[in-house]
């Protein structure tokens, strides 16, 4: 489905640290709510966990954190198959694509997890990045911003461990990367859209 509808559907939900609600957005996804920063969104209650499940990992509904996502975008765009178009689908992804009619011809050869579940979760992602600081993604921040730690790791500007060190600074640690060592081609045609 499309990121707004996706966003739509996903309900807000308020409480303490126990997860009261959980819902499958897709195969092999499971959403448990509220997030840890469920009180940062607004309206109130619309963090959220993003849970993974996966055989090629043996994840069984493993949280799915940014630095799973930027180590797993290593591990495809370093492989010779089909590595290097998840990126370009990642990034329609969070444009707002449905990430369903996309493939990768030689895909399921992907190492780390399926390549469709990995675009699954990114989207979801997403929506927690979007409700949490859509004010920022007029500058690149809020959905856009693990893209663009994820789009220098699939460019060879930086690696896993240098975005995950960054990542917690938000969009100033994306910048610094970017200022020492390159704007990838895909943050850049990102940054004319916005």
């Amino acid at each position: 489905m499309k990121l707004d509808k996706l966003n739509e559907i996903i309900p807000y939900a308020k409480g303490g640290k126990e997860k009261i609600l959980r819902m499958s957005a897709y195969p092999h996804i499971t959403l448990a709510m509220p997030g840890r920063h469920a009180q940062e969104t607004k309206p109130v209650g619309g963090d959220f966990c993003v849970m993974v499940t996966d055989i090629n990992t043996d994840w069984d509904k493993h949280q799915f954190t940014h630095t799973d996502l930027f180590k797993d975008i290593e591990l495809k765009t370093n492989h010779d198959v089909g590595g290097s178009t998840l990126i370009g689908i990642y990034y329609e992804i969070i444009l707002g694509d449905d990430p369903d009619p996309y493939t990768i011809p030689g895909g399921d050869r992907l190492p780390g997890i399926y390549y469709k579940t990995f675009l699954y979760a990114a989207q979801c992602l997403a929506v927690a990045e979007y409700r949490r600081y859509s004010h920022f993604e007029s500058q690149g921040g809020g959905r856009y911003l693990p893209f663009r730690f994820a789009a220098g790791i699939a460019e060879g500007l930086w690696s896993s461990t240098d975005a995950a060190d960054k990542q917690k600074r938000g969009r100033p640690g994306v910048e610094w990367l970017e200022k020492d060592h390159g704007v990838p081609v895909l943050t850049k045609k990102l940054l004319e859209t916005l």
